[in-house]
């Protein structure tokens, strides 16, 4: 699920990584994204496939998309407060 949240958006900043309680938990001390083999007990490196958020809705409005990807971003620092959204353009948008 990771892998998919960081192929979708971004890389998840150095900062948040150094930062992060449980960073070593989901990421190497190079931090590269990994998972345990529950069968094999090996941790495997996962590779986040690099997609975007509006190949995975599949929505012709493209100021929603771009609504949705100011929303969804992963640093807390970069994300928009409830202010700072209700100003986007999308939803001053008249359909």
């Amino acid at each position: 699920m990771l892998a998919q949240m960081i192929g979708i958006t971004s890389p998840i900043d150095m900062e948040m990584l150094e930062l992060g309680q449980e960073t070593q938990k989901y990421f190497t001390d190079d931090y590269d994204l990994f998972t345990e083999n529950e069968e094999t007990d090996q941790l495997e490196y996962l590779i986040p496939e690099k997609s975007s958020l509006r190949q995975h809705i599949q929505c012709p409005d493209s100021e929603f998309v771009d609504f949705l990807s100011y929303l969804l971003q992963i640093n807390p620092r970069k994300r928009p407060t409830a202010d700072e959204a209700l100003h986007h353009p999308w939803l001053s948008f008249s359909y």
